[in-house]
């Protein structure tokens, strides 16, 4: 009898998606699976540990279709390929027999590594445990209704075995993942027990996910493995594993909290787009003002005109339900920010970012995205010095936040910091390899301004036409000048102009160039760097 098997589940390290369908590798990038070789997958799951002969195979994967035994083949090794097994040590063939899948079956183990072993299986059986007793205490994630920032319990972190080194590791992570709330995108609770509360069926707890981790010994190295589970199922919705040595525990520490913090935090990490996700589900009049902000903060990341309009519609409605929410009030300074960038009344717009920027930090010192985002409206009025405070001030307070680092990045080269610019670029990208795309207009202007010209076209190549705004079009207009592509520069030149055939006031001044007047357009309430691309854009158009 086949056994069904969790949502997600991990196999050799790498996560597997059953509803949803595909798989996950350590940095959460999708490995691409063809169905048939995913459903081979789904198929060994469920009989895992069992032997699968050929025959029962070829009926599960291809019912009432004829295939020989080379389609099984290759979707064995397309499995292996995605799993990582190119020894051949999880799935194992049996030579004229089948297959047989050993997720969490190993050879007896020697007394080296039996306490090693322990430490995991006793990492799993916590986390598990957790969900269940949690089970019937509230609905899962995606029936949620979300009226706040979700709540992460932070469990004890395990380390067996008595390796000092793993235990020095535990006390420091758990430090810093306890200092995670500073990111405003959801609140952290430390438990000093996993059985805190929510023992009895039905009984409530204000807790919507949790975040544990193991420790142990590899060799040389310590195997750090931390999971974020749904504690309404016990679902696994993430988890990620790194091998490291422990010639720096600090070091090894920063680093781990860095990865799991970006990947939890930000308005596109999972804490957020799992509750967003809750949201779509509902009925426009179901949805909070919390919910509402969630939604507006996911049209203003595509940054295209249509999504920034509906954004900034989104965010008023949860300000106007719920003023206190700072999070709405930052993001729907960005959004008038972005709408400006447009060319949409930039006037108009640039006075409504910087009263909710204003408001947002009256209402919440302490948010480095509140800071960052009135850093970006003091520079469009000219205030370099405050500017510079304001941003400084949200990188104390969230040094390693990326969306911190990546708007500080394009917008250092305003009060003189370039090459600080394009280090935190650098330094963001490694945080977030898939960065979205809303980032890449970020980084294109701090490494065009270091002259960094190839990297700023490789980042504005990520983005749309849709996404394009006066300041993308002229960024790539100059690099492309200055790397002696003329024609595509010239072309550049033409859809800025086209794009912006005017002054802010609706008209270009009598007697001034067209190519004058999108200059001044773009110049209005932006910083001094867009003179350089403007000068550029201009001189090609003489040609």
């Amino acid at each position: 009898m086949n056994l069904r098997v969790p949502r997600t589940i991990a196999v050799n390290g790498v996560m597997v998606d059953v509803a949803g369908g595909f798989v996950r590798d350590r940095d959460g990038r999708e490995i691409p699976l063809r169905p048939q070789a995913f459903d081979l997958l789904i198929y060994l799951l469920e009989n895992a540990g069992r032997l699968v002969s050929k025959d029962e195979l070829m009926k599960a994967v291809w019912p009432n279709v004829f295939v020989t035994d080379d389609s099984l083949v290759q979707c064995v090794r397309d499995v292996r390929r995605a799993i990582g097994d190119e020894n051949q040590s999880v799935l194992k063939a049996v030579p004229k027999r089948g297959y047989r899948l050993a997720v969490g079956v190993a050879d007896p183990p020697s007394a080296r590594t039996r306490w090693r072993m322990g430490a995991v299986a006793a990492s799993v059986l916590v986390l598990v445990a957790v969900g269940l007793v949690w089970r019937y205490a509230r609905p899962p994630a995606e029936l949620r209704s979300f009226d706040g920032p979700p709540v992460v319990a932070l469990v004890p972190f395990i380390d067996f075995g008595g390796d000092e080194a793993a235990r020095k590791l535990a006390v420091e992570m758990k430090k810093s993942l306890g200092n995670l709330g500073r990111l405003r995108e959801f609140q952290i609770v430390v438990r000093d027990s996993a059985y805190a509360y929510g023992l009895n069926p039905g009984e409530t707890v204000d807790v919507d996910f949790v975040l544990g981790a193991s420790i142990s010994r590899e060799g040389d190295s310590l195997r750090i493995t931390a999971h974020l589970i749904d504690p309404s199922t016990g679902g696994i919705l993430w988890s990620e594993r790194w091998d490291r040595r422990d010639d720096d525990i600090f070091a090894v520490q920063s680093e781990i909290c860095e990865r799991i913090s970006n990947r939890l935090g930000g308005s596109a990490g999972l804490i957020q787009e799992t509750a967003r996700a809750a949201a779509r589900l509902k009925a426009p009049g179901q949805v909070t003002a919390y919910e509402l902000y969630l939604l507006g903060a996911a049209k203003l990341a595509r940054i295209n005109r249509a999504d920034v309009e509906e954004a900034v519609d989104l965010l008023s409605r949860s300000a106007e339900r719920e003023p206190g929410l700072v999070r709405t009030w930052v993001e729907l300074s960005l959004a008038h920010d972005l709408m400006a960038d447009f060319g949409v009344e930039p006037e108009l717009n640039r006075m409504a970012a910087a009263d909710a920027a204003e408001r947002a930090v009256s209402l919440e010192p302490t948010d480095p995205k509140a800071h960052a985002a009135l850093g970006m409206s003091l520079r469009h009025r000219g205030e370099i010095a405050r500017t510079r405070s304001e941003f400084d001030t949200a990188l104390a307070i969230a040094p390693d936040a990326f969306e911190i680092l990546a708007l500080y990045a394009g917008w250092a080269s305003s009060f003189g910091e370039a090459q600080r610019g394009a280090e935190m670029a650098d330094r963001a990208v490694r945080l977030v390899p898939d960065f979205p795309d809303w980032s890449a207009k970020q980084f294109s202007n701090a490494y065009f301004m270091v002259g960094r010209y190839e990297d700023a076209l490789g980042m504005l190549d990520r983005l749309s036409p849709d996404n394009d705004t006066i300041s993308t079009r002229t960024t790539r207009a100059a690099a492309l000048a200055v790397v002696s592509q003329n024609k595509e520069a010239r072309e550049w030149v033409g859809k800025a102009i086209a794009a912006h055939p005017s002054s802010p006031e609706g008209s270009a001044p009598a007697g001034m160039p067209v190519e004058t007047a999108a200059g001044r357009t773009s110049l209005v309430n932006f910083h001094r760097s867009f003179g350089e691309r403007s000068a550029i854009a201009r001189y090609l158009r003489k040609d």
